[in-house]
């Protein structure tokens, strides 16, 4: 009986540090700016973690998923802080987190999950910051149904190559590249952009490329979205013009980049008179025999030489393009739509809806199960309500995006190109 009580004793003995470290440990939370958030704007919450005395190892610090909301952190490590509070000397860290509201309304933070580690790294403990409440507003003439960019500087600019003005033959091509950067906005943040094409034309949108810059935690998002729009027939087509919306924060107005569309000219190529090039060939028979051998024989050459490093590239791009098809965007979409998990199930179908042509987006529209669904996804991340997104509405989703007949008939009159991701035509 004796051994029993003294061990308890020292069980106890060696609990009360760990305990008393976390009952002492103090954690405070703050928004900045505190009221009258807008959405899309950063909103700073700073999680300061103080230990009476000394620190001994920088805690772990973690918020929860928002919902309505992105929760981001651009700093790599906190920052040490210290203070004094009824009479006690404090010192620990700052962890700073940016949120992005993505719905008006009041928004509910979690509160901060904070584990404690002690000297030697091993986790001793651990506490909780309080939870806050955060109201965005949606300004007037702001369209909170699409991710929404709030700044104090955006810019956009556009390139085109070849020139636009520069004639074209049928099949030819002219990539438009757009770079967009927004102040405190990184480029998960902004929204896609719609290349609408007319009647003959093809768009085919690479996979956008972002290069955010983070300086002591302030982030700079930096995007390009590239597309190349290629013509399959002659005649004059105008390229729509783009504009990328945003809300100044300083101005407190809505604010838009206009980038200006462009009309390209496609001519077809004139025609060879065929006596021309019967008496040409008559006349230099014996030089196109010699050409044929002379162009067989490098051929072969370079074919022996070269064969297998253009076998294994060509079979990498086709690779490439069938990663990029549609039929893969909805094989993924399938895939992740299974696991439940919202977020990523609302990017995948944006991603298979844009690699659609004009056609089987109509038929996508009309698809009722699949609206039913997508609406309800919808409103699982940005409702008021928060309705729960559960894997098996996700296997429901999954199915009916199986069952979306997509499919269209080939053009009877040929195409010179091959119908890969198409966007819709406005």
């Amino acid at each position: 009986m004796v051994v029993r009580n003294a061990l308890a004793v020292g069980l106890i003995a060696l609990a009360l540090p760990a305990r008393a470290q976390t009952v002492d440990v103090v954690v405070k939370t703050a928004l900045d700016p505190a009221q009258g958030a807008v959405v899309g704007q950063a909103v700073e919450l700073y999680v300061d973690v103080l230990f009476p005395g000394t620190m001994p190892r920088p805690p772990r610090v973690r918020i929860p998923d928002v919902q309505g909301a992105q929760v981001m952190r651009f700093e790599s490590q906190g920052v040490t802080i210290g203070e004094n509070s009824g009479g006690r000397n404090y010192v620990g860290q700052r962890f700073t987190f940016d949120i992005f509201p993505r719905r008006g309304g009041a928004l509910t933070l979690p509160a901060a999950e904070v584990t404690l580690l002690d000297v030697a790294g091993d986790v001793s403990g651990s506490t909780r910051g309080n939870p806050m409440r955060l109201d965005v507003a949606v300004p007037q003439g702001v369209d909170a149904s699409e991710p929404v960019i709030a700044s104090t500087r955006v810019t956009a600019v556009q390139t085109w190559a070849p020139d636009p003005a520069t004639g074209l033959a049928p099949g030819g091509a002219i990539v438009r590249t757009i770079t967009r950067e927004a102040a405190d906005v990184p480029a998960l943040g902004m929204p896609e952009l719609t290349f609408a094409t007319p009647d003959g034309v093809r768009a085919y949108v690479d996979p956008p490329v972002s290069a955010d810059r983070i300086d002591r935690g302030a982030v700079a998002g930096h995007r390009t979205d590239k597309v190349t729009y290629v013509f399959e027939r002659s005649g004059a087509f105008d390229l729509p013009a783009l504009s990328q919306p945003w809300w100044d924060l300083g101005a407190k107005s809505v604010r838009s980049v206009a980038l200006n569309g462009a009309t390209v000219t496609v001519s077809a190529a004139p025609a060879s008179t065929g006596s021309r090039v019967q008496s040409r060939r008559s006349a230099r028979a014996w030089l196109v025999a010699a050409a044929i051998l002379a162009t067989f024989l490098v051929c072969l050459a370079v074919i022996v030489r070269y064969g297998w490093p253009w076998a294994h590239e060509t079979w990498l791009a086709w690779q490439r393009r069938r990663a990029a098809s549609e039929q893969a965007a909805r094989r993924d979409l399938c895939r992740i739509a299974r696991t439940g998990d919202a977020a990523a199930t609302y990017h995948a179908l944006g991603v298979w809806r844009s690699r659609t042509s004009p056609s089987e987006a109509e038929q996508i529209t009309r698809h009722e199960p699949l609206r039913v669904l997508t609406v309800q996804l919808e409103r699982s991340l940005f409702g008021h309500s928060g309705e729960p997104w559960t894997s098996q509405l996700g296997r429901a989703l999954a199915q009916a995006v199986s069952s979306v007949p997509t499919r269209t008939p080939r053009n009877p009159h040929g195409s010179a190109l091959p119908p890969l991701n198409p966007v819709a035509r406005s």
